[in-house]
């Protein structure tokens, strides 16, 4: 049976050839193999965002004790020796052994088992050599960010030239933070007091968000949420609080008719349908038919009627068919860069470029107009 660390490792890879985010990767782990144990499943998850979040750090450190440049290795050699020094270097109640170990185990089970000697003598030497390292301080300041805080050169550079260095300083040490799972609750069917009761009793660090008047912060839980009688019986949807804002800046209202554009798996289209009471009509749509297929399961265990799900291509011609305008209120979630959400998906600082910005912008454009024939005139867009 494989292990945590071999399913991070697996993770890693698919997430690399596939150019996939490792959330959905994982998520998809967990529904294939039901068995993994809450604890495991919450070790692989510090391992893959740990390698994504320090990969830039840890490859600095790598770089001192292998002879050969990393550039030269390939993909999955690397990923094991990413592995191993993540948890030599930031994680302390794992035993060093284990993680050496562990790793020359990954290596020997793989194509080329004569790397196992080579990543026992990488990480062997990266235990006994680790105080010994230095990583740069803020008084050096382009090396702080791009190594010890680990981000991309060419990201650090803009935020630098546009925040200035006190900000992006403080901007990159908040992205390394690991990011509290935020709860919105379901107020068709709870009230926010009576779902932090509930919640006390199961976690040790729960507290109510700041702004979102629905939110619910949990520290560092120690079981998925999604196991849970409170997740299955519709009590809130898991959303980032700053998610949770978007359906009250829309402020929708009770009967009305409300396009949510770009709606991907439906967290924003169900706060909609929550804040409408259940009443009126909200209609989602995305391409990818799989987020549709889970919008219309994650609505049904909400108990919400009154949202629809459509697959469509917004800059296709046939989808103007589909729809029945006009509608009083749209949603348009655009593709973006991501550079605001780092924190909570690390593996964008390597996935990201900066012509993305240019680019996306340019289609938010296209879906901004397309979104506009769609809307009363006086409507909300």
């Amino acid at each position: 049976m494989a292990t945590a660390r071999k399913w991070a490792f697996d993770c890693l890879l698919q997430s690399e050839a596939m150019g996939r985010f490792p959330d959905r990767v994982l998520g998809e782990l967990y529904g294939q193999h039901p068995e993994i144990s809450p604890l495991d499943r919450a070790f692989i998850q510090q391992l893959v965002f740990g390698v994504y979040r320090w990969r830039a750090r840890i490859d600095w450190v790598l770089e001192k004790f292998s002879k050969t440049p990393l550039a030269k290795l390939d993909f999955p050699l690397l990923s094991i020796l990413r592995l191993g020094a993540f948890q030599i270097l930031f994680l302390d109640k794992v035993p060093v052994s284990a993680a050496v170990n562990e790793a020359v185990r990954l290596a020997k089970s793989g194509p080329a088992p004569w790397t196992g000697g080579m990543v026992n003598g990488i990480l062997r030497s990266l235990v006994r050599e680790k105080e010994t390292l230095s990583p740069p301080t803020a008084e050096d300041l382009r090396p702080y960010l791009t190594i010890t805080q680990s981000h991309p050169e060419w990201l650090t550079e803009a935020w630098l030239q546009t925040l200035g260095p006190q900000e992006t300083i403080a901007l990159c040490e908040a992205n390394n933070q690991i990011p509290p799972l935020t709860l919105r609750t379901n107020t068709l069917k709870i009230t926010r007091p009576d779902l932090l009761e509930r919640l006390r009793k199961m976690f040790a660090s729960v507290e109510a968000t700041t702004w979102s008047p629905v939110g619910i912060r949990i520290v560092q839980p120690r079981a998925p949420l999604q196991d849970t009688n409170l997740y299955r019986q519709g009590f809130f949807q898991i959303q980032d609080e700053a998610s949770q804002l978007i359906g009250f800046l829309l402020d929708p209202q009770p009967g009305e008719k409300i396009l949510d554009l770009c709606a991907g798996f439906g967290g924003k289209a169900t706060h909609l349908a929550q804040l409408m009471e259940n009443r009126g009509r909200v209609l989602s749509v995305d391409r990818d038919s799989r987020k549709i297929r889970d919008l219309g399961q994650n609505t049904r265990r909400l108990d919400l009627a009154i949202l629809q799900g459509l697959t469509g291509d917004i800059l296709g011609d046939d989808l103007r068919r589909k729809i029945p305008g006009p509608f009083d209120r749209i949603l348009v979630d655009a593709p973006c860069s991501g550079w605001g959400v780092i924190r909570r998906h690390p593996d964008l600082k390597w996935r990201i470029r900066y012509e993305d910005s240019h680019r996306l912008a340019s289609l938010q454009i296209k879906f901004l107009q397309k979104a506009a024939g769609w809307l009363k005139s006086s409507g909300v867009l």
